[in-house]
């Protein structure tokens, strides 16, 4: 219970940053497709969108995100989207096929790299993340899912923070309590470790600026959305006899990187930095 609390306390700071960054642009600059899943809210480097038998299309902030889109970031981009509730980071040099369930949750399947998933609701229809043959199901979840490849042969990674994770493939089931992972290799049952000590950055700090009917439209209650913090700290069991990322991690977690954000004129908002190590903003 204790756990969940704090998760859930700590929902409120993002989710008022995203809403008052949503401000900084004109109302009704696009009009919802019926068809998007969700819309782009933060870009670093290249990252592409690609419906069936279509061309990939450069994805920038504010852009729609289409049911049945493949979503790639080349090698030192990153991706922020708001996918109905949920908001989806795709880390570097990954891929993600993005649908989305009768529900209007996500069902999204990570097929290289790395991806994390906050989920702030506390009740309502599930969403799902799988890795390879691995299925999570979400609800409430902060997850994180990696792709991994070994001479061997690739293998997944689902590893939780927020409240406990249950993952299937086939007949095999597996529950992650916080701060741990469940390892999915095609030799062996799916079994617990303890997570890793490096997050997926929630990339908090390059908001972009969206429309705030089409944010309202998506986000149910955005003030539910973690916080800084919460978002950008590090993970809680670090050291040896964990499920660390090692030198195989498929994603670069340098958060300090340059952003292209950074450019006068590209578009992107400046209106609230937040960062692990600042302030929480103030209430909406």
């Amino acid at each position: 219970m204790k756990t969940r609390r704090a998760g859930n306390q700590n929902r409120i700071g993002l989710g008022a940053a995203l809403l008052g960054a949503a401000l900084l642009i004109p109302v009704g600059m696009q009009a919802a497709d019926p068809s998007e899943a969700g819309r782009v809210t933060a870009v670093e480097g290249t990252a592409t969108a690609q419906q069936p038998a279509a061309q990939p299309r450069a994805l920038r902030c504010g852009d729609p995100i289409y049911a049945g889109d493949r979503l790639v970031t080349e090698k030192g981009a990153r991706l922020g989207m708001l996918v109905g509730d949920v908001l989806t980071h795709l880390s570097e040099s990954s891929q993600l096929a993005l649908n989305i369930t009768n529900d209007a949750t996500p069902d999204a399947r990570l097929e290289q790299g790395g991806v994390r998933l906050i989920d702030p609701r506390d009740s309502g229809a599930l969403g799902y993340l799988a890795a390879l043959d691995a299925r999570a199901e979400i609800l409430g979840n902060d997850v994180e899912a990696y792709v991994f490849a070994e001479k061997v042969g690739s293998y997944a990674m689902l590893c939780e923070w927020d409240t406990p994770l249950r993952v299937t493939r086939g007949a095999q089931q597996e529950l992650a309590a916080p701060g741990n992972c469940v390892i999915a290799k095609k030799t062996e049952p799916l079994y617990v470790a303890r997570a890793h000590d490096q997050r997926i950055p929630a990339l908090a700090e390059q908001l972009c600026a969206i429309d705030p009917g089409a944010l309202a439209a998506l986000a149910g209650d955005p003030a539910r959305h973690l916080s800084p913090a919460a978002v950008a700290a590090a993970g809680p069991l670090a050291g040896g006899g964990s499920a660390g990322l090692g030198d195989r991690g498929p994603a670069s977690l340098d958060v300090l990187a340059p952003s292209p954000c950074d450019t006068p004129g590209s578009g992107c908002a400046t209106g609230i930095p937040l960062s692990a190590a600042g302030p929480p903003p103030a209430p909406f």
